[in-house]
């Protein structure tokens, strides 16, 4: 769990800082929806209740609790996953495995995501449809993609790919009460020609 935040941070800090950071909550009169029918805020116990997909894993540390299951989206495997931070839900996630498909993963997950909450706000890097997305951010065969975020006054949600090696994941990121930039505050990493537009 502790990995998998570190690497989303800095995939959006790798994305962001400058521009994104400029994008505030209140600039949204949206609010940000609730996670597969869970309040944010809501305790560990209470996910627990309401949560029907298959279990997996509790994780304690490093002052973060975390809760996985297997489950799908836009009828896409993933990993379901719900952080918590003095017992109340701040975040949680898709996580897809889409090695072989990720265009058409990515254009699905896209679309999904955009008939429930509209055009999105922001893009980061190069269009998915374009023949080269990644560009390599370590010396450890680390890549990130393109992300697109929608904007919410009280959050964010992100469609965030990335790829380690030769495996891509994409991440559907549910973010609640921080800005983007706040979510990636003192992570800042500036990459060249990373391009950010807004819809």
């Amino acid at each position: 769990m502790i990995i998998r935040r570190i690497i989303l941070s800095f995939i959006i800090s790798a994305a962001s800082i400058t521009n994104l950071t400029a994008f505030m909550l209140q600039d949204s009169i949206h609010t940000l929806p609730e996670f597969r029918g869970v309040k944010w805020d809501s305790s560990l116990n209470e996910v627990k209740e309401k949560e029907t997909a298959y279990y997996l894993q509790t994780f304690h540390g490093f002052g973060i609790e975390a809760l996985s299951y297997k489950g799908k989206i836009a009828g896409l495997d993933a990993r379901i996953d719900y952080d918590f931070k003095n017992n109340k839900l701040i975040e949680s996630s898709y996580r897809i495995i889409s090695d072989d498909n990720f265009k058409e993963d990515y254009s699905t997950l896209f679309n999904f995501l955009g008939n429930l909450y509209g055009k999105p706000d922001l893009r980061t890097g190069i269009s998915y449809e374009s023949d080269s997305v990644w560009i390599k951010t370590t010396d450890y065969n680390m890549y990130i993609g393109p992300s697109i975020y929608w904007v919410f006054n009280n959050g964010f949600i992100g469609l965030i790919s990335q790829k380690y090696k030769e495996e891509i994941t994409l991440i559907v990121l549910y973010v609640h009460n921080i800005t983007i930039g706040e979510y990636n505050s003192g992570k800042a990493v500036e990459l060249k020609n990373y391009k950010i537009i807004k819809y």
